[in-house]
């Protein structure tokens, strides 16, 4: 081997083992690991790749800090508070990843192995990639910016975002777990088991819907509707109800900042008056309005069974027959 070549590999080695060296990782176990666990991650920013399989515990890898030690450092200070940190815990069977919800952070990559039977729940705040495969538990994701890709997936699913593309492959579809995808501006795109009984019904403003289930298979026709789809029941409904909840609290936040800047502005014109420093609003995840009127198919698919919903503003619906 060439002495420059082999400078090169050596170089490359040293890096890779750098950013290995800068990696944090941690794990913890479920509390009860005979009854599905839940894994909850809460980002204001980031991508973050999920994989279930055959694993004892939730281990989170990250180019982000973990959690502050306890011991000084070696000039004596000790951490409280780092500008970049990130908490994983665990309670009654709910494993949560916390990283930057009190404010911006730096972008960080998440990489987390569970159990394949963990139900998942994703917020991220401001956007970031989000990838999710070998999951046989429900999946309940809220994204802002940001591709959301799905593999390999056998639970319910609740994805909703506003600018992105959303991608799902499906192992199985149980009656009794409904799926709803729903974007702004982006793709959907599905991938489903040849076999799948479903009710379905697909919207979009500004798009095409395409399939290659034949039309003996999915039945369906085309109608024009004004009001939004009746809300899922059972366990996604709680999404729902909390999604209206924060919006609610949203607009009041906003009704109480435009009276605070109307104040500011008088007080500019006869003085300023002493106030406390308003502390900066932790960052949410975008409310996706209901969607009303746009193309709608409707109908069944191999005689009707769980519910299937897809709806994007601006974007193709593209439903495809999983091949063996």
């Amino acid at each position: 081997m060439k002495p420059k070549l082999l400078s090169i590999l050596s170089g490359a080695l040293l890096a890779v083992a750098t950013l290995t060296a800068e990696e944090t990782k941690s794990s913890i176990a479920f509390s009860n690991p005979t009854e599905p666990g839940r894994f909850s991650a809460r980002l204001s920013n980031g991508e973050i790749t999920i994989h279930g399989g055959d694993y004892a515990e939730v281990t989170v890898s990250s180019d982000a800090d973990g959690a502050p030690p306890n011991h000084p450092r070696d000039d004596g200070l000790r951490v409280l508070s780092s500008s970049a940190t990130f908490s994983l815990e665990e309670h009654e069977n709910t494993v949560v990843l916390d990283y930057g919800t009190e404010g911006w952070t730096q972008d960080s990559e998440f990489h987390v192995t569970l159990p394949r039977h963990t139900h998942i729940d994703i917020e991220i705040g401001f956007g970031g990639e989000i990838q999710v495969e070998e999951i046989d538990g429900d999946i309940v994701i809220k994204n802002l910016n940001g591709e959301v890709a799905l593999r390999n997936i056998g639970g319910g699913v609740i994805v909703e975002s506003a600018n992105g593309e959303i991608s799902a492959s499906f192992t199985k579809v149980s009656p009794d777990r409904p799926l709803s995808f729903s974007s702004m501006n982006g793709e959907i795109s599905l991938r489903l088991p040849a076999d799948t009984a479903a009710d379905v019904r697909f919207r979009t403003h500004n798009g095409t819907i395409l399939t290659n289930f034949s039309d003996d298979e999915l039945i369906t026709k085309t109608t024009s509707y004004h009001r939004s789809n009746a809300p899922p029941t059972g366990e996604f409904a709680e999404v729902a109800a909390d999604l209206a909840r924060e919006a609610v609290q949203m607009a009041q936040e906003i009704a109480q900042e435009v009276r605070i800047a109307v104040q500011e502005a008088r007080d500019s014109k006869h003085g300023p008056r002493v106030q406390a420093p308003r502390a900066p609003r932790a960052p949410r995840t975008a409310i996706i309005p209901a969607m009303a009127g746009g193309k709608v198919i409707a109908g069944t698919l191999n005689g009707g069974g769980t519910s299937i919903q897809v709806a994007t503003m601006n974007g193709d619906i593209v439903i495809r027959k999983n091949r063996d």
